[in-house]
Parts: structure tokens; C-alpha cells; sequence
């Protein structure tokens, strides 16, 4: 894409739909009163014949789960439609003014989810953040009982 008359590319840095992107989604509060977030990651590969492929990773408390955003991308303007593996059409966009990537997820307050690429710089962050959500979700009163209750006389 080229601004009219300057002759010189829209978006030079935007380098978007390539590597690894990361965000949090802040889901709300549980019922022992922790705030549950789950933390996002999403992976851009640039495909030969111009799709990108997408890998979306979630960390919901222990376990890092695949994520529903995950399938093959094509690039239009500033947003990539994204087919998921189950079939669902859906649109990730980019913001040239935060720099972000906006989800088609919500948080518990209703705005979107959005994630940045993963840099050196943040890397510890992210991390500290997985820490952060897997000992929230080991926390004795956070634990799923899935064992079925017998009758106790």
C-alpha cells in the first residue's frame, strides 16, 4: 500500500502478522477472589503462498491450552482474516496508533483483548505473568474437587 502522491510505502514498519505476539485477557473475578487472567500468545508464520499461518496458545491456570483463534490467515489492509480450525471466520486487527493487535476476544469488562509482539524487553514480564496465573490456579481454594461425593453418615 502506498500514500497517494508520496510515492513511499503506507506502513514501512509494520512488519505485523510475523513472529510472536502476547497479551493478557482479564476474565474477572473468581469466586475466592482472584483476578483470573488468561494469558495469550500468538503465533504469525508467513506462509509461500502469501497466508499466514496462526498458532494461538492460551494459559488458562496450569495448563497452556491451543487457543480458538488458531488456523490459516489472509491479510487485508490492516486486519487478517483468520479461518479457524473449526471453521469460524474470524478478524484480528491492527491498530497503527497503539501498535497493538486487537483480539475478537473480550475481557470480562467488555473491550478487547490485545496483544504486542514479544520482545526481549518483555519476556521476563510474560513470564512473570504465567507464574503469576499458575499459582493463583494452585492455591488450595482454587483447586477442582472432581471426585464424586459419597453419602457420609
Amino acid at each position: 500500500a502506498y500514500d497517494i502522491g508520496l510515492g513511499i510505502p503506507a506502513e514501512p514498519l509494520f512488519r505485523s502478522w510475523e513472529g510472536v505476539w502476547w497479551g493478557v485477557q482479564e476474565a474477572g473475578m473468581n469466586w475466592s477472589g482472584d483476578n483470573i487472567r488468561n494469558l495469550e500468545t500468538i503465533t504469525f508464520t508467513r506462509n509461500d503462498d502469501k497466508t499466514i499461518t496462526v498458532d494461538h496458545r492460551v494459559q488458562q491456570g496450569s495448563k497452556e491450552v491451543g487457543g480458538s483463534l488458531s488456523g490459516m490467515g489472509t491479510i487485508d489492509g490492516g486486519r487478517l482474516i483468520v479461518t479457524t480450525k473449526t471453521g469460524r471466520e474470524v478478524t484480528l486487527s491492527y491498530s497503527r496508533i497503539s501498535k497493538l493487535i486487537e483480539l475478537p476476544l473480550k475481557n470480562a469488562d467488555k473491550t478487547p483483548v490485545t496483544v504486542k509482539p514479544l520482545t526481549e524487553e518483555n519476556n521476563n514480564d510474560m513470564e512473570e505473568i504465567r507464574s503469576e496465573i499458575v499459582k493463583i490456579s494452585q492455591k488450595p481454594e482454587n483447586k477442582i474437587d472432581t471426585t464424586l461425593s459419597s453419602t457420609k453418615s
